[in-house]
């Protein structure tokens, strides 16, 4: 599990200048692009939270309930890392509202990205086969080379999964594509509590506010004929970190119908 800008920064995609902002490798990256908009926004919202409710950082210290759940994290659900020196410490607010935030972002926005994309992306069979059934030809294999260059489309379907096994692969790939109907959508759900809490609603309302910023900027770059990689013949839109400005079921395909608030399958 990691935040978005320290998986960036391993994969070489970005790096941290001197003074600590991000500089893309690749400028026109849009997983980056529109990522990094939604984790400055979750990020903004965990760290004025955290803020509120632990005025000091010895209140985050002395919480006892709070660093048993750290402590479980690490010795019960990641026993097989827990001795790793890359774990924080929950000491401060930085390090607290990182850690909420991360989680928030691998639950939401993380999944919405590698999830709600499959079925648009794999449905068409040809373009991300599941199998196949026999190996491809090569230039060692004189005879399967012969038969590829004659005849390739049937070939390739005689490689590619049969019509039965692609049936099957699409049902569960438009299942896992699908969002419920009662999804929480990020930025659409107010907890009760937080009605009660001046302080708090005005930091949500904040963060409402920025997902709707993130629509607009979001739409701007699909729209931008300099980002070839979201814009122009042959390219899709790239809508799958696109906050829903609305009702989600208004929007016109699954993978501009929001940011599940949770892992949703």
């Amino acid at each position: 599990m990691e935040a978005l800008p320290e998986d960036l920064i391993r994969r070489g995609m970005t790096v941290r200048r001197d003074d600590g902002e991000l500089e893309l490798t690749i400028e026109d990256y849009p997983y980056a692009n529109d990522g990094l908009l939604v984790w400055d926004a979750i990020k903004h919202w965990a760290l004025t939270y955290v803020e509120h409710y632990y005025p000091c950082t010895a209140d985050i210290v002395d919480d006892e309930e709070l660093q048993a759940w750290w402590m479980e994290v690490r010795t019960k659900g990641h026993a097989d890392k827990q001795d790793e020196p890359w774990w924080p410490e929950l000491d401060d607010h930085e390090n607290l509202a990182q850690a909420l935030a991360t989680i928030m972002w691998v639950t939401s926005a993380h999944h919405a990205a590698v999830n709600f994309g499959q079925y648009p992306m794999a449905g068409y069979i040809p373009n991300r086969p599941t199998l196949t059934r026999r190996n491809m030809p090569t230039e060692m294999g004189a005879d399967d080379m012969r038969a590829f260059v004659e005849a390739p489309e049937k070939v390739l379907l005689d490689t590619f999964p049969s019509q039965y096994q692609a049936a099957i692969v699409l049902a569960i790939l438009d299942l896992l594509s699908s969002h419920s109907s009662d999804e929480e959508y990020m930025g659409t759900h107010e907890e009760p509590s937080w009605k009660q809490d001046g302080a708090i609603r005005q930091a949500f309302e904040e963060f409402k506010e920025r997902t709707r910023e993130i629509v607009e900027q979001v739409d701007n770059w699909n729209s931008d004929p300099d980002r070839k990689n979201r814009h122009g013949a042959g390219m899709v839109p790239y809508v799958l970190l696109r906050p829903s400005d609305g009702d989600p079921t208004d929007e016109k395909m699954v993978m501009e119908m929001g940011i599940p608030n949770s892992i949703s399958i």
